[in-house]
């Protein structure tokens, strides 16, 4: 099999769900996996398998952390250029397709974030709750 991939660019996948154990949303954010190391790393991904089930707006966010394990967790902004400013908010990726699906999803880390922990939530819970059936995270060392 060819390869475009330049050794050291790329990490992971790191598992985060597995199949065997997947991840309930609940109407509040909970975390999805472990908290990852990712110095220096310029994107973070995450492949998430979603099972909506009954569920409405499934939702994902990836916070930054300063140490592992702190309890200090920031939520990394959406950026928009304005005409005089960067505009930021907070971000979080919502499926607006209430949907079983797979989506590849990404965050600017700027290479300067050490620790992620992502987040997952409905935004309703159906009488059976949707779940991320499996979930993986990889690192990019540049972004495109």
């Amino acid at each position: 099999m060819a390869s475009l991939n330049f050794a050291g660019l790329i990490g992971g996948p790191e598992e985060l769900v597995a199949a065997a154990s997947p991840q309930a949303l609940t109407n509040a954010w909970v975390d999805l996996g472990d908290e990852l190391y990712v110095g220096g790393a310029c994107v973070v991904g995450l492949w998430a398998n979603l099972d909506i089930n009954d569920s409405v707006n499934a939702r994902v966010r990836v916070l930054a952390k300063h140490a592992s394990a702190g309890a200090d967790e920031y939520v990394l902004p959406i950026r928009t250029v304005g005409a005089s400013a960067i505009l930021v908010e907070d971000e979080y990726v919502e499926f607006n397709t209430d949907a079983d699906q797979k989506m590849l999803l990404s965050w600017n880390l700027d290479g300067c974030v050490p620790y992620v922990q992502f987040q997952v939530m409905a935004g309703t819970v159906g009488v059976s709750a949707g779940q991320i059936d499996s979930a993986y995270a990889t690192t990019a060392m540049r972004s495109a």
